[in-house]
């Protein structure tokens, strides 16, 4: 069954910020990455928690962000009961479904 990991990875062009990912794993060294287009400084990213600081200003909405975007990644995993969704499907299910929380 695929699970879902996010990764922080710095930005090369815009020193001291970076983005959240998403890693689809599905089997053995299969998987495929996308961005969450979460940009925020690199000191409000949490490494051992995976998640943004509190003192980060809007830290509850990225948070909550994240949280239903891992929701709905793996609600659309858990709906693929034969398995036959590619990873792109699931991508793109993903960014049709995805709400944007304000």
């Amino acid at each position: 069954m695929p699970t879902v990991v996010v990764r922080f990875e710095t930005c090369k062009k815009a020193i001291g910020y970076g983005t959240v990912y998403y890693r689809i794993y599905k089997g053995h060294n299969r998987r495929m990455e996308f961005s969450s287009h979460l940009h925020l400084p690199t000191s409000s990213w949490d490494e051992t928690t995976k998640t943004i600081r509190g003192e980060h200003p809007k830290a509850c909405l990225f948070r909550a962000q994240m949280e239903a975007d891992l929701r709905l990644l793996n609600r659309i995993i858990t709906e693929d009961v034969t398995g036959r969704l590619t990873m792109g499907d699931m991508i793109a299910l993903f960014k049709h479904q995805r709400t944007i929380i304000k």
